[in-house]
């Protein structure tokens, strides 16, 4: 695909606010003024329509336009919290290894200052949301200090089942029905957004005060935004109550949010794949969840799950060689249009409306999405050695029969499957219908790509699991297997 925006706009430079040139190609978006004889479908409006009472977030930008500044930066705030935390951060890793995170944070933040095409609205609320997160990071550091013997004492966070692949290959299926085994534990969303303090051994999960601070956020989003929450529903359900992204919330403690990867700029990206930062954010998660299980144990083990494990495959076994690996594969030529909606429903909440193009953001998603395809598929080649520890799970069949796939599982690991494991597998099925909260439907062509030509750029993978060209996509429309 052509990069083809080449001009440059006056933006605030990075430490005066002062207006400086940059270069729009490293952003997918496009001036919302300009029309051509592009259809109308590459451009679509946003879906979300803010509340009223956010309209003084607007008039407080345009207040700061008038005198060549602009409104919520992220920069200072954001790396000021950040360093607050820096004494208690040293036992994730060396002082180069610490500085790769916060180099990484840097490039978001400096990604996302420099968009032209984030409304003052969508500045606000990501500002809002990472400094939330970056708080949290501080929170969790400060309690795993002060409670530091009893933690290493009592946690027993070893030999996780890590569940992990192309995101939409089934990965959250799989993660909450394994989930709802009696002797593993897995975190609720509420645990990784309000962690502090760690639920204790006698305590109700669903009776825990935190899932009403969590939930605040969450209907606050709704009421603010109406429009959002429904959208990214309809790809994946976003719950206090439900198990979430593990690695994804770890990232996010530490001011990388990956939901806004395409926003901050392809130059993140490119830093994103090239600067080793996730040994110390691994070492940060495995004391994470040391910490929870310290004070609420797993009966058996951990079950996590979080895509962007697989991307990192090669720091991931140094650092997790005791995990137990479940990597979910399906047709990317699937996959990949899926992502981009699901990508597509978050971003363009954030964009000046009419800005968004998707072709440029099905380009930039590619770029970053392809390692969780094929960083995996290569590495295994050269480390049979860990190949013990994997197990493939396609797609199709997981579908095609769920509870027989956990089956498959547990035997390969020798993990002890239960009569009430099974039970409580069916409940969740029968309540979880694919489809419950609508559905999205999504092509190759609209994001600007041609099948075709993708299956020749990943036949290698493609002819590994058997997947050909589809003669469309289309998500089944439920189980099909009997309960």
């Amino acid at each position: 695909m052509t990069l083809d925006y080449n001009i440059n706009l006056g933006e605030p430079d990075k430490q005066t606010n002062k207006f400086n040139m940059i270069d729009l190609s490293n952003y997918y978006q496009r001036s919302p003024q300009k029309s051509d004889s592009t259809p109308s479908e590459r451009f679509p409006n946003n879906h979300v329509k803010f509340s009223a009472l956010l309209k003084p977030v607007e008039w407080m930008d345009s207040l700061y336009g008038l005198f060549g500044y602009q409104a919520f930066k992220l920069k200072n705030d954001l790396l000021k919290e950040f360093d607050r935390a820096a004494p208690l951060d040293k036992y994730m890793g060396t002082e180069e290894e610490l500085r790769q995170i916060r180099t990484l944070l840097i490039s978001t933040i400096e990604g996302i200052d420099n968009n032209p095409f984030i409304s003052s609205i969508g500045r606000f609320l990501i500002k809002k949301m990472g400094l939330n997160a970056i708080k949290t990071r501080k929170k969790v550091l400060q309690h795993y200090h002060s409670n530091k013997e009893f933690i290493e004492a009592n946690g027993n966070f070893n030999a996780p089942v890590i569940i992990t692949g192309v995101p939409r290959s089934g990965t959250t299926l799989l993660h909450r029905l394994m989930s709802e085994d009696p002797n593993t534990r897995a975190p609720y969303t509420f645990e990784m957004e309000v962690p502090i303090p760690p639920m204790g051994l006698e305590a109700n999960p669903l009776q825990d005060p935190r899932i009403k601070k969590a939930g605040i956020a969450i209907s606050t989003i709704s009421w603010l935004a109406p429009g959002f929450m429904e959208k990214l529903a309809e790809s994946h359900l976003w719950s206090a109550t439900e198990m979430e992204e593990s690695f994804l919330y770890m990232l996010t403690h530490n001011g990388v949010n990956l939901m806004f990867n395409a926003t901050a700029g392809k130059a993140y990206i490119d830093d994103f794949c090239r600067i080793d930062a996730m040994r110390p954010l691994l070492r940060y998660e495995r004391m994470f969840f040391n910490m929870l299980d310290a004070y609420r144990p797993a009966k058996s083990h951990w079950t996590l799950k979080a895509p962007l494990y697989a991307s990192c495959f090669p720091t991931f076994f140094q650092e997790y060689s005791d995990a137990r690996v479940v990597l979910t594969h399906r047709n990317p030529l699937v996959t990949f249009p899926s992502i981009f909606r699901l990508m597509e429903s978050w971003s363009i909440a954030f964009d000046k409306d009419g800005s968004f193009d998707k072709h440029r953001f099905g380009y930039f998603q590619k770029i970053f999405m392809e390692n969780f395809l094929m960083v995996p598929f290569n590495y295994r080649k050269k480390h049979q050695e860990n190949e013990d520890q994997i197990f493939d799970c396609v797609y199709e069949e997981l579908f095609s029969d769920p509870i027989a796939m956990v089956k498959k599982i547990y035997q390969k690991f020798d993990l002890e499957y239960t009569e009430a494991f099974e039970d409580r597998m069916k409940a969740y099925l029968l309540n979880n219908r694919q489809g419950k909260y609508g559905r999205h439907k999504y092509s190759l062509k609209e994001y600007g790509f041609d099948g075709k030509s993708m299956y020749q750029e990943y036949k290698d993978y493609m002819d590994h699991y058997n997947f050909d060209i589809p003669a469309k996509i289309e998500r089944p429309d439920s189980f099909d297997f009997a309960l």
